[in-house]
């Protein structure tokens, strides 16, 4: 079963909403709490690799557009 195709997205699933919480998290104590807006576009955001990205320019960048500009 862990080898199936539903597992992987399943566990792709939990890591992705993983990634988006520790953003808000963190963003929220840097920039201030995430309004509705920031809060539905890092919600938006499924691509992994450009949350784990994000996660590590937080302390970086200075507002909550630039962190959601990363690429």
């Amino acid at each position: 079963m862990r080898e199936s195709s539903a597992y992987q997205a399943i566990l792709d699933e939990g890591r992705i909403e993983e990634a988006q919480q520790v953003i808000l998290l963190q963003g929220g104590q840097k920039f201030g709490p995430p309004g509705d807006a920031i809060q539905t576009s890092v919600k938006a955001i499924t691509d992994l690799e450009r949350l784990h990205r994000m996660e590590g320019r937080i302390l970086t960048v200075p507002t909550w557009d630039e962190l959601l500009a990363t690429h």
